[in-house]
């Protein structure tokens, strides 16, 4: 592959992801790990995906099942779960699957999205980096994990896996906006449905692209965590 490409928790927000794309430009040459709360909280879930299925179709992709994901798959399953989720990003979900966000009803998601969903896997490893969504035991092979810890665990007291590998993840927001690194772990939620960025995190180049729902784009370098330039000024 010509790049590693590691995008954190998207919350529905379309204008950022769109964006995000435009500048990464991704190609069938690189591989894109999706870290999973692609929905909930933010305006356009149902875009965002739109959005990954029609990229699937030119670029690599790999998909991780993230806390939010859970939700959602539960309340397909149960409708009392689905009367919970409606408290914790199920009615914004849903509303952008509503014709004029008028109503919050699970029978408009389609199928394709479903089938999407329900493909997202627990973790990702390459031969350097571990991929997930919330965090790993450090102690025990992933084979051995229970699959709370890959959707749940936070990125707090954070110490290498057993594996030697890096580990790369979402689900902890970064309220500053900038990703935490700690070299042997790396988290990549910064806040984007929250009034902070989409991160795209380039592994080898160890630099992190970011948008946000202002339209705004920047890249960070990642061992200096400083801001290198805006390419819309560069352009």
């Amino acid at each position: 592959m010509d790049r590693l490409l590691a995008i954190g928790d998207i919350h529905g927000c379309l204008t950022s992801l769109q964006l995000l794309i435009e500048k990464v430009q991704p190609t069938s040459e690189d591989l894109l790990v999706i870290l999973g709360d692609v929905i909930s909280r933010g305006p356009d879930t149902k875009g965002c995906i739109d959005l990954l299925i029609a990229l699937e179709q030119d670029v690599p992709m790999v998909f991780l099942m993230g806390n939010h994901e859970e939700f959602m798959l539960d309340a397909h399953e149960c409708e009392i779960a689905c009367g919970s989720w409606m408290y914790f990003g199920g009615e914004e979900t849903l509303l952008s699957y509503a014709p004029d966000y008028q109503s919050a009803d699970i029978q408009n998601v389609p199928d394709s999205h479903w089938e999407l969903i329900e493909s997202f896997q627990d973790y990702f490893e390459t031969d350097e980096e571990i991929f997930v969504h919330g965090m790993v035991e450090p102690d025990e092979p992933l084979d051995q994990q229970d699959s709370t810890a890959f959707r749940w665990l936070k990125f707090e007291d954070v110490q290498p896996h057993i594996s030697g590998k890096q580990v790369i993840c979402g689900h902890t927001s970064q309220k500053s906006g900038i990703p935490a690194n700690l070299k042997h772990a790396i988290c990549i939620d910064t806040n984007a449905c929250r009034g902070g960025w989409l991160t795209c995190l380039d592994v080898k180049a160890e630099i992190a692209h970011q948008t946000n729902e202002e339209s705004e784009y920047r890249i960070l370098d990642m061992n200096s965590m400083t801001v290198m330039g805006d390419r819309e000024t560069e352009d």
